[in-house]
């Protein structure tokens, strides 16, 4: 395009340059042609000069050459601006022809400059569509890395909440078992208190016992001494019997005593034994209770929800156990109505195994054949 709008220009150049060359040569042939005109005045007024003053024709002669001379001049100073002009349009024409090789050089230079720029700028899109590419994979790689930690946060979450929930239900079975102690406590100190009573009113009755053989003994003591008083003379036989009657009657009341005595220290025992029956079955179950929870949270861990089941589903499993917590068998005893469910519950309890287990024997013996009702929700 601008090779064609050189050539144009050049063309258009060269073209007023004739003009002006063919302006030129018409005047300088119309000055010519007036040339006679101008001379043949003068002719007129030397035929005429001799009917007429001589200074006048002198005058009109000096009028003449005037007018000749700067006729002679405004054409010079026309021709020296015709050729100046010409001169002008001559360095124009060069300057135009200058530029023209310089556009055309430039245009050259442009074009390899503008391939260049192309070629950089093809470079440069390859290198950002590389780019591209990278940042594009660096953001997957950033979204699937944000993907991956979301997910490693809602399992911490979730992980939190549930040592936050078993750390509420174990301060709930703490509180269970510290009002279980202080009702223990408060247990142990009534029997305490009955131990002391009753072994205030066994003191009491060998109290009363020791003053009632005292008085015996002073009433016999007196009773004797006024027989001896009033019957010094008794007969042998007569104080044999009474000897013996008094005998049989300290015997009597000895075993009496003694009967009543063995019969209080039994009741005693007995209700002695009941109480610490009463307490190991309390501490046994409490026991129970807890490893139960227990037992219950494990197998909800190694719990997997089966695809169809819907949710408040419970099933009452029994559980028979080995020594040292291994599963020996599960049964249902009361199903959730979704057979994959019950599968699912039992599952856990086999996956679970070897399950909690308490040191105390008692509470280890009653874990051995157990019920428990699985709702993990």
């Amino acid at each position: 395009m601008k090779k064609a709008f050189v050539e144009n220009f050049l063309a258009g150049s060269y073209s007023l340059l004739l003009h002006l060359v063919l302006v030129v040569l018409l005047v300088i042939g119309l000055e010519s042609t007036s040339t006679p005109e101008l001379a043949s005045d003068p002719s007129v007024e030397i035929v005429q000069a001799t009917v007429l003053d001589e200074n006048l024709v002198e005058r009109e002669m000096a009028k003449l050459e005037e007018r000749e001379k700067q006729e002679r001049e405004a054409e010079q100073e026309r021709q020296l601006k015709l050729e100046e002009k010409l001169e002008q349009t001559q360095e124009e024409l060069a300057r135009q022809e200058r530029e023209y090789l310089d556009m055309q050089e430039r245009a050259e230079l442009d074009k390899k400059q503008r391939e260049k720029e192309a070629e950089a700028e093809r470079q440069r899109i390859k290198e950002l569509e590389k780019q591209r590419e990278l940042e594009e994979q660096k953001r997957l790689e950033a979204e699937k890395q944000r993907q991956l930690e979301e997910q490693r946060r809602q399992e911490a979450e979730a992980e939190r909440k549930r040592i936050e929930e078993q750390k509420r239900q174990a301060e709930l079975e703490r509180q269970r078992i510290e009002e279980q102690k202080q009702k223990a406590e408060a247990e142990r100190q009534r029997i305490e208190e009955e131990k002391r009573k009753a072994e205030a009113e066994r003191q009491r009755i060998e109290e009363e016992k020791r003053k009632a053989e005292q008085e015996r003994k002073r009433l016999e003591e007196e009773k004797r001494k006024a027989e001896e008083e009033a019957k010094r003379r008794a007969e042998e036989e007569r104080q044999r019997a009474e000897a013996e009657a008094k005998r049989k009657a300290e015997e009597a009341a000895k075993r009496k005593a003694e009967a009543e005595r063995q019969a209080a220290e039994d009741a005693l025992q007995r209700q002695l034994e009941q109480e610490q029956q009463e307490r190991d079955a309390r501490r046994v179950q409490g026991v129970v209770d807890q490893y139960s929870i227990m037992i219950k949270q494990r197998v909800k861990r190694y719990w997997i929800r089966p695809s169809n089941s819907e949710s408040g589903l419970q099933v009452t499993l029994r559980v028979t156990l080995l020594p040292g917590g291994d599963v020996k068998s599960v049964s249902i005893v009361k199903s959730s109505g979704n057979p994959v469910f019950d599968r699912s519950a039992e599952s856990a309890v086999y996956k679970a195994a070897p399950l909690p287990q308490p040191s105390d024997p008692k509470a280890a013996e009653a874990l051995r054949d157990f019920q428990f009702i699985f709702k993990p929700e």
